[in-house]
């Protein structure tokens, strides 16, 4: 349980968050909770009313010091931990041994921007799990020993942390049904969307498009179960019978079951990841829709993105937070209907619909802003501590 500690302008000292374990301050390229993780230790280290250290295990610390003044988060002051992070990993899972806060001088809070098992003396934990997509029933791995690991550490991050954090109502209700954790502990904040992408909203089409002279409908995420690998080579076929000229653009890695029938399809052009946010903005602009025909996800950044940048978006209805995060805003869609994904191909030629659906997406993704879901993690972190909770 947590309780109230008074009002955020009520502190006369700034609240001191340690963050642990975030890795994207050394890389300059970031997704999904990668881009959470950059955004929202970024945004809190703005904050006047927030001290921000990185606490780096030792093993990282030689990669931390090197890091570039232009990677994201260099700006932010680091704290040496005397021990490895695979060291502290196995200790603390199985001793919740040793404490974080016993290394380093006092913090209100360690926080986490991704699933990582911390243990305190003293100091609150907030811990963000962004989905349990490898933990739901029906998964073929779901028992495999690695996975049997994972669950095992995410159990004791729920059971131990005083906040569980998370980004879509979707991913709350699925942490609470899957490992049993108490609704009033899990906490949600949300993603955002970076001013560029709004910005290029701006820009023709034709002149943002990597492809010159060439149309394509475009999904970012790349093409596995999880994503709806099967969903989008429908599509891809459904495409070349209504539209044989136009092209499905898919960024992001591709599990090896799809390499074969994607490598096959003469409309599909794959593009392995590594595109930077500038990049990939041009990328979505250029585009005929976006389609996120994802079978699972926690929460659907991308589709938030092509809103933002002016372009409509095709959602699955049956993807996880996607309804939710999405909604009217978006071409939702059953994915497994043939019908339907017809009905996504001819949004090429419906002026009207996807006038329609620029004007709402715009003003959907203008909700979704990091500066808000900072304003709502540092609200939460300094309005509530952790209570004994076993």
């Amino acid at each position: 349980m947590l309780e109230h500690r008074g009002m955020v302008n009520g502190r006369t000292k700034p609240l001191r968050v340690a963050v642990f374990n975030a890795s994207e301050r050394y890389h300059g390229y970031a997704t999904g909770v990668g881009k959470h993780a950059v955004n929202m230790v970024g945004e809190l280290a703005r904050r006047k009313d927030v001290d921000l250290t990185f606490w780096v295990p030792k093993d990282y610390w030689a990669l931390d010091q090197s890091a570039p003044s232009m990677a994201p988060l260099a700006h932010v002051q680091s704290c040496r931990l005397p021990i490895s992070r695979r060291a502290y990993a196995a200790a603390t899972l199985s001793l919740n041994w040793p404490s974080l806060d016993a290394y380093s001088g006092e913090v209100d809070w360690i926080y986490s921007p991704r699933e990582v098992l911390v243990s305190a003396r003293h100091a609150n934990t907030a811990v963000t799990i962004h989905d349990v997509y490898h933990f739901e029933p029906g998964r073929k791995k779901r028992f495999d020993p690695r996975t049997l690991m994972r669950f095992a550490m995410w159990s004791r991050i729920v059971s131990r942390a005083s906040v569980v954090l998370t980004v879509s109502e979707f991913s709350k209700s699925r942490i609470c049904e899957v490992f049993g954790a108490d609704r009033a502990r899990v906490q949600v904040l949300g993603n955002g969307i970076e001013q560029h992408f709004f910005d290029i909203s701006r820009m023709d089409p034709d002149v943002a498009s990597p492809l010159s002279g060439v149309k394509y409908f475009i999904a970012v995420g790349g093409i596995s179960r999880k994503k709806g690998g099967h969903n989008l080579l429908r599509f891809a076929e459904q495409l070349a019978i209504q539209a044989s000229e136009i092209r499905l653009v898919v960024i992001g890695p591709v599990e090896q079951e799809f390499r074969s029938d994607a490598s096959a399809a003469r409309n599909v052009m794959l593009i392995d990841g590594g595109i930077d946010d500038l990049s990939m903005g041009r990328w979505i602009r250029g585009a005929i829709a976006l389609v996120s025909l994802s079978n699972y996800e926690g929460f659907g950044i991308p589709g938030l993105e092509a809103m933002a940048a002016g372009v409509p978006v095709v959602a699955n209805r049956g993807g996880g937070a996607l309804p939710e995060i999405i909604g009217e805003a978006g071409l939702m869609i059953d994915a497994d209907s043939a019908t339907d994904l017809a009905e996504a191909v001819e949004l090429r030629r419906d002026a009207n619909l996807r006038d329609t659906l620029i004007k709402r997406g715009h003003a959907r993704a203008a909700e979704y802003r990091w500066d808000r879901f900072c304003d709502r993690l540092a609200t939460l972190l300094s309005a509530y501590a952790a209570r004994p909770y076993s």
